[in-house]
């Protein structure tokens, strides 16, 4: 009998110990990747950004601000934290996480908006980029809040949060032997090699009347928080509200709402608030490759315009030790 269950526990714990083993593969091949999900979060917890200047927001940040060209207006180290799809309160969450692993900036360029700004997440954009740090509390918090049926399984048990996710398993394993995928962004900055899609025209088409973006108490709130805490630790914000197409004006119903509550945090915190949402690049689709976001030309043309508005704002400073690709 004791040979039976003896040999009963090795068949249960062999395929444990195997789980358990591939599963520190993966999260230890993935805490080194470069591919797109996980090169800024591993630089990030990584302690090797330390930039002297940090840009936040959403997908309009990564696409639009290039680090190379400031690093080399202003001879510091930049870095783009921008996110797909991230509301503020996700952009704020990976700030005081950064916080923990990087000394803090000297300056955020934060770009602002219509549709995340004053907005909450409902979701997490690209849930996929998440996982292999999901043993960090804060991290975990934030995921399980806008995951509610999320359990510690998916936390735990070994390989669980891979469940279906078949490409990220495959990165994880190649990056540990050191065979991951080559890296695609510069400091979080990819130029997009693309031109006008359709998206704006089917947009147009599901809301002839336009849309109306929530401006939410509590969005607002945290944002005042986040200026807060810059203020009394003597972090300069500069907002940016960076250029889209023209025609998109139309049909943002209560942008002259959204743009007063920009405006009287910038009046309020004596920021500077460079809006550009009505420059010459508003009016050829030569520069984007939808409404909102601008292609590498376009992104090019911004960020040499931004250079010569931020040069009475940014101090020269000598480059930080931190650097990364």
């Amino acid at each position: 009998m004791k040979r039976f269950i003896t040999r009963l526990l090795i068949f249960c714990l062999a395929p444990m110990a195997g789980l358990l083993a591939l599963g520190y593969v993966v999260d230890a091949g993935l805490h080194k990747s470069r591919h797109f999900y996980y090169a800024e979060w591993n630089d990030l917890y990584d302690g090797k950004i330390n930039a002297d200047l940090i840009i936040q927001g959403t997908s309009r940040a990564w696409v639009h601000f290039s680090p190379q060209m400031l690093d080399s207006a202003f001879g510091i180290n930049s870095y783009n934290l921008g996110m797909d799809a991230a509301p503020f309160d996700m952009q704020y969450e990976r700030f005081k996480i950064y916080l923990r692993h990087n000394k803090k900036p000297k300056y955020i360029l934060q770009e602002v908006g219509f549709n995340t700004t004053l907005m909450r997440s409902k979701s997490l954009p690209l849930f996929q980029q998440f996982l292999p740090y999901l043993h960090d509390t804060a991290l975990w918090r934030v995921y399980k809040n806008l995951y509610p049926k999320v359990t510690l399984v998916e936390r735990y048990f070994p390989l669980y949060k891979y469940n279906n996710q078949l490409p990220v398993l495959k990165e994880g394993i190649w990056s540990y032997m050191g065979k991951g995928r080559a890296p695609v962004k510069y400091k979080g900055y990819l130029g997009q090699e693309k031109q006008w899609d359709s998206s704006f025209g089917n947009m147009v088409r599901s809301n002839p009347e336009g849309i109306r973006w929530a401006v939410e108490p509590s969005a607002v709130a945290l944002y005042r928080e986040f200026l807060d805490y810059c203020k009394a630790n003597d972090i300069k914000v500069i907002m940016v509200y960076t250029p889209f197409y023209y025609e998109l004006d139309r049909y943002i119903l209560n942008h002259a709402e959204v743009k007063k509550v920009l405006e009287g945090f910038a009046t309020e915190y004596n920021l500077p608030y460079l809006d550009y949402t009505h420059c010459y690049l508003d009016s050829s689709k030569q520069y984007y490759y939808n409404s909102q976001h601008l292609n590498k030309e376009g992104s090019v043309r911004f960020t040499k315009m931004l250079i010569e508005d931020l040069k009475p704002l940014i101090a020269a400073m000598p480059p930080a030790t931190g650097n990364s690709n």
